[in-house]
């Protein structure tokens, strides 16, 4: 969740409307790593649904080990996405940073015609 709250505070349009291109690199930035974060998400609930895939609980399993294995499967999911790419992370990257550079054009061209 804390992804999601950093695409709140880090991807402000007013930054991009400003036209100051450091930060619309560090936007850049915090884009792939929110993308990055979104797509480990994705790949945390593929893992949880192939771990909950059991046909009987064994003798040995309780609450505990259900709980680290949650806790496995979300470190997991973070360190797969950061090593390969699934290509969930890119296709938000360039939606959104094209869709920034279609609303930063069209706002220098309203100011210039101002």
């Amino acid at each position: 969740m804390e992804g999601i709250a950093n695409l709140t505070k880090k991807y402000d349009l007013n930054l991009l409307l400003n036209g100051n291109k450091d930060k619309v690199k560090d936007i850049d930035k915090d884009l792939k790593e929110v993308a990055e974060e979104f797509e480990s998400l994705f790949l945390n609930e593929i893992l949880k649904r192939a771990n909950s895939a059991k046909l009987a609980k064994s003798i040995l399993s309780n609450d505990e080990q259900e709980t680290y294995t949650s806790l496995l499967n979300q470190e997991r999911a973070k360190a797969i996405a950061k090593s390969q790419s699934f290509g969930i992370a890119e296709a938000l990257v360039n939606q959104f940073s094209s869709q920034s550079k279609k609303l930063n054009k069209s706002s220098n061209k309203i100011i210039t015609e101002k």
